[in-house]
């Protein structure tokens, strides 16, 4: 009786040793048919979300290997995952994995179903973007005449090129106005995440393209309304001068109140975590209205990040929202290049790489030679050039507007928004090596 006992307990201890493999075996099932049943299956969206968002932060771990094996900037390999995700990628492997008769799903994999919700995470990533940078800039070094310089000659020079390109090449007035108000679009989120990533956002040069890029948008925002103006058949001056009065109301507004702010925030929070939700209240509310003007959240949350700056609580609100910027940013460079249309960029491949090439050269040249004019060196005059020829987020914006309002036809709408997602994407290496050669 206690030779069997013995041997039992034994065999016991014997499969003991396997229970762990046994239930890691399972919970490996389990894994895998959640998985499976995310990607090709129908699960709520609100389910679903939860696999998105986790999905997209081991794209972002990935990438931050990828980053320290290839020695190329997070922003650039992060938009390039993007691509690799984006459904217009995968509908394209998925013809050709059918095509050559593989046995797979007739529909690609669905990774990303939720997209208002990714593109709110995309536009927090953005604005605290933004707001950290404004943290560390000064009121007086924004309105600049070295920036309104640039600003104007990142303006001036687009929106003509632009328009002689478009009419030149068969379009009629209302696509040329569109085609001119989407190349004078300035959105430097790229720009200033390189800048951080090589620590030069306190340089001189680097101040002059935040400082430009701020203009730029008051500017965009004047030609926005103007060209919707011309375009909706009625002529009439008095909404662009209705634009600039509110947008000046509100940069103005925003530094006297954020002075009253920051001292009542110095005076009645000395410490704590209240501090801390009052100042990304105040980042937020900015980025609301700001966004509300059509102005752009970005340079709401900007103000708010220079009005901090004096506060005494600068450090502090600096590194306690740190995290939020670890989990938003990357999110909003994979958005990024998720927006890229891979197939209309085969399908539309001469004009993109034309309206691409007038995109560069219409803010590099005229805003590297305003810089030489500020006093720049010709490396730096470069780098501001570069800097300020991203189109991104803003050029899609004009060119949405031009499809809602029935001014852009698809094709015309896939060949704008191509050239911003691709300027977005082209100036991270160009302007990497001019700063490394810095």
């Amino acid at each position: 009786m206690n030779k069997i006992l013995e041997e039992t307990l034994a065999m016991n201890r014997k499969l003991s040793r396997f229970y762990p493999y046994g239930i890691l075996a399972l919970f490996a099932i389990l894994m895998l048919t959640v998985i499976r049943t995310s990607l090709f299956g129908a699960v709520e969206p609100e389910m679903h979300i939860y696999f998105e968002i986790v999905f997209l932060l081991l794209i972002a771990v990935l990438g931050e290997i990828l980053v320290t094996y290839f020695k190329q900037p997070s922003v650039m390999v992060l938009m390039l995952l993007g691509i690799l995700i984006s459904s217009s990628f995968f509908s394209l492997v998925w013809g050709v994995l059918l095509a050559l008769g593989i046995n797979i799903s007739a529909e690609p994999p669905q990774i990303l179903r939720a997209d208002q919700v990714i593109s709110v995470f995309a536009q927090l990533g953005a604005i605290i973007l933004l707001f950290k940078v404004g943290l560390h800039s000064k009121l007086e070094g924004i309105f600049a005449l070295d920036n309104l310089l640039v600003a104007i000659a990142g303006v001036v020079v687009p929106f003509a090129a632009g328009y002689l390109y478009a009419s030149y090449t068969g379009g009629n007035f209302a696509y040329s106005m569109f085609t001119a108000a989407a190349l004078t679009a300035t959105s430097v989120g790229v720009t200033v995440a390189l800048l951080k990533e090589f620590n030069l956002v306190s340089q001189r040069f680097a101040q002059i393209i935040v400082g430009a890029a701020v203009i730029d948008d008051i500017l965009g925002l004047l030609v926005l309304s103007l060209v919707i103006n011309l375009t909706g058949g009625t002529v009439s001056i008095e909404p662009m001068i209705q634009t600039g009065l509110t947008a000046a109301v509100f940069i103005l507004g925003s530094v006297v109140a954020g002075r009253i702010f920051v001292d009542y925030l110095d005076r009645e929070w000395p410490s704590g975590s209240g501090a801390i939700m009052l100042a990304l209240a105040l980042m937020l509310s900015y980025a609301y209205v700001a966004e509300f003007i059509r102005l752009s959240a970005i340079v709401g949350a900007f103000m708010a990040g220079i009005v901090l700056n004096r506060s005494r609580h600068l450090r502090e609100i600096e590194d306690k929202t740190s995290g939020l910027e670890l989990l938003f940013m990357p999110i909003f460079f994979i958005s990024l290049g998720m927006m890229v249309d891979v197939t209309s960029l085969y399908a539309y491949a001469i004009p993109i790489v034309i309206i691409t090439a007038l995109a560069f050269a219409t803010k590099i040249i005229p805003c590297a030679f305003a810089a030489l004019v500020a006093g720049l060196k010709k490396k730096e005059a470069l780098a501001v050039g570069i800097g300020m020829s991203p189109r991104g987020e803003v050029a899609l914006i004009v060119a949405s507007l031009g499809l809602t309002n029935g001014v852009l036809s698809v094709s015309e709408y896939s060949v704008i928004s191509a050239m911003a997602l691709l300027s977005a994407f082209l100036m991270p290496p160009m302007l990497t090596r001019v700063l490394k050669g810095k």
